[in-house]
């Protein structure tokens, strides 16, 4: 190196190593040395645009732009796009700081309005850089930041694909970005690839890379792999940071009250609800002022059934976050589930409103607005029985068909239907068919319907009047009476006779994998006999994952006939205890689309006055269509074999149902 003037080194030489320095990946110490340059050459165009660009590749970018301004080097047109692309990044970075700000302090309105001025400069960049530039293509991959942090997922995937179909290398820190996209946009199998690949670079990946693949292979329906992936992460969070100084005092680890909370959300995923809960209470107990940790807890609460319990944990939360926006889902989902509709009303219409694009919030906006279109339901079957013809003849059949209103705000709708019931017995063909209306009101967990009902405008129209309420999130009751009811039998209405039904029935449920129901009855027909009923059953659930569920149900029932010499069948007194077991499998789901098989098998011991004691058997086999959120179809074949009067007889049957919202 060549002296310079005082004895100092020579400022272009001094200037030059520096740069060298800086190109070969040691930009702190090309800063030093360029500004040592500029304390007695400041003028020196070398050392200069060493700083400046030192200043850039350690990030310092608003300083670098200032100086930039400042002095404006003569630099060639694409290293003047590169640190126009420097200064938009650290826009970017402040924008992604200033958005969780706001989120933290509940300022929605606020947050995204660094992240839009960033976009807006990014924009701007793209028509100044020339196509194909390297600080065009730069540009674009921030630019899939940005629009992801703004939830704007349908134009990151297609500025991504877009970025593909040229062969543009899109770095690992935008393939994250793009993931989300992809997972926000139903897409969980692209998702799911983008998130490995990001994990597998060699990179540590965030959190929020590491929960996105967790959700990515949820949704994929690949739950083997999410628990091995929330093993892992569950092993890499540690409660506490790591001190250098092991004097000073720990500190927490914030990422890791996110992973225990997805593991209470893994087990609500499996069904594991009474573990779920257990887990939500003891994060409750560990840090019981955090609202995140609170929701958590009311939402394993709703899942078990407990709609009450829910709410109140809600109500905590809202007292010290009553802007946070799960809160106020929380909120809405509970009011929901209770019935409370002008309160779910009050609180997803402007959740809807402020954010559109979350797709828990638009799932249960929507399912609001359902309330306000007509709905349709129908089912029907049809039987054939061999060796015995006392109960449902040799051949018949039942429909049932139901136009409902759209919900008033204040609960009532009314509704119309239309049923037909078709037997075929030794005496001929009987057959009935009845129209009907009415009018409900459903409100906080309360339930009433009237209704009239007749086989013609000119005869007696029957009617019907039911009432049901939950009285907290344990007992229920419901009491019901019909005029000219439906369950009369086919062969009594032949000979003009009808029945009036009073039923009272009582269910105390424990949770959502155990409750007991008790039913009595009395059916008054107009010959003389009443039919008079008590039974009692029994749910338990012994089993129950992400994609199968078994269920065992035990019954008895009595009932007692005052009349047996009728036309009908109509025993004097009748005994049954028996057993079943259901098994559902969820074999196939795409988010709204979903296709479970069904299967049960019952058998019982049934008791008849003066014929004894004979076994009886039931099964069943269906399938499950969830069509579109709001539409379903269902359909299914069985067989039974029962004893009425010493006969023995076997039924097959068909059965087919469907309900949607119009």
């Amino acid at each position: 190196m060549r002296p310079g003037p005082s004895g100092r080194p020579n400022a272009d030489d001094l200037a030059g190593i520096a740069e060298r320095q800086r190109q070969q990946g040691h930009p702190a110490i090309a800063l030093q040395l360029a500004q040592r340059v500029l304390t007695y050459a400041p003028d020196n165009r070398q050392a200069l645009q060493t700083t400046i660009s030192s200043l850039s590749n350690l990030g310092a970018y608003r300083r670098a732009e200032r100086l930039r301004e400042r002095y404006r080097p003569a630099w060639p047109q694409a290293t003047q796009d590169r640190f126009r692309a420097d200064a938009a990044t650290a826009r970017i970075r402040n924008g992604v700081q200033e958005q969780a700000r706001h989120e933290r302090r509940q300022r929605y309105g606020a947050r995204d309005a660094a992240l839009t001025a960033s976009l807006n400069d990014l924009n701007a960049n793209l028509e100044r850089f020339p196509p194909g530039s390297d600080a065009g293509h730069r540009t674009r991959v921030d630019r899939l930041v940005v629009l992801r942090q703004l939830n704007r997922f349908e134009a990151v995937v297609a500025d991504y694909q877009a970025l593909q179909r040229e062969s543009v290398d899109v770095p690992v820190y935008a393939k994250a970005a793009v993931a989300d996209a992809y997972l926000a946009r139903r897409q969980p199998e692209q998702a799911a690839r983008l998130y490995r690949e990001v994990i597998e670079s060699g990179a540590r990946p965030s959190l929020a890379v590491r929960t996105g693949f967790y959700y990515a292979l949820i949704e994929s329906e690949e739950y083997a792999a999410a628990a091995e992936v929330l093993v892992q992460l569950d092993a890499d969070t540690p409660i506490w940071r790591s001190r250098p100084n092991p004097k000073t005092p720990p500190v927490p680890n914030w990422e890791r009250s996110e992973v225990d909370r997805l593991q209470v959300l893994d087990a609500t995923y499996r069904r594991h609800d009474g573990e779920a809960l257990e887990r939500a209470r003891a994060l409750y107990r560990q840090a019981p002022r955090n609202t995140d940790v609170i929701n958590g807890l009311s939402t394993a609460q709703r899942s078990r059934g407990w709609y009450e319990q829910a709410q109140s944990t809600a109500e905590l939360a809202a007292a010290y976050a009553p802007r946070d926006q799960a809160t106020r889902l929380n909120i809405a989902e509970n009011a929901q589930d209770l019935e409370n509709f002008p309160r779910w009303q009050r609180t997803i219409e402007p959740l809807a409103s402020q954010f559109p694009t979350d797709s828990a919030i638009r799932r249960n906006h929507l399912e609001w607005q359902d309330r306000q279109h007509f709905s349709l339901e129908g089912e029907g079957s049809f039987g054939r029985s061999r060796g015995g013809s006392a109960v449902n003849g040799s051949r018949d059949g039942e429909y049932r068909l139901r136009l409902n209103s759209p919900w008033r705000e204040d609960g009532y709708r009314a509704y119309i239907e239309q049923s037909w019931r078709w037997g075929d017995y030794d005496g001929g063909a009987e057959r009935q068919d009845r129209w009907g209306v009415g009018i409900e009101r459903r409100w906080l967990r309360r339930h009433w319907w009237a209704g009239v009902s007749g086989e013609n405008a000119s005869d007696d129209p029957g009617v019907e009047l039911g009432w049901s309420q939950w009285l907290d999130d344990r007992w229920q009751y419901q009491l019901l009476t019909q005029f000219q009811s439906p369950e009369t039998p086919l062969r009594a209405e032949r000979s003009d006779q009808d029945g009036r039904l009073y039923q009272a029935q009582v269910t105390w449920r424990q949770n959502e994998s155990r409750q007991a129901t008790l039913t009595l009855g009395a059916l008054d027909i107009s010959d003389g006999n009443l039919r008079s009923d008590v039974s009692a059953e029994l749910t338990q659930r012994v089993q129950a994952s992400a994609h199968h569920r078994t269920r065992l149900l035990g019954s008895l029932s009595a009932e007692h006939n005052s009349q047996s010499e009728t036309d009908y069948y109509s025993p004097e007194d009748t005994r049954s205890a028996g057993v079943t077991l259901e098994h559902d499998w969820l074999t196939w789901r795409r988010y709204d689309h979903v296709f479970t098989q069904n299967v049960s098998l019952g058998t019982a011991s049934e008791w008849e006055r003066g014929y004894g004691s004979a076994p009886g058997y039931d099964a069943r086999y269906g399938h499950v269509w969830q069509l579109t959120r709001t539409w379903s179809v269902n359909y299914g074949v069985g067989w039974g074999s029962h004893e009425y009067e010493g006969e023995r007889e076997a039924r097959w049957f068909g059965q087919l149902g469907f309900e949607g919202v119009l």
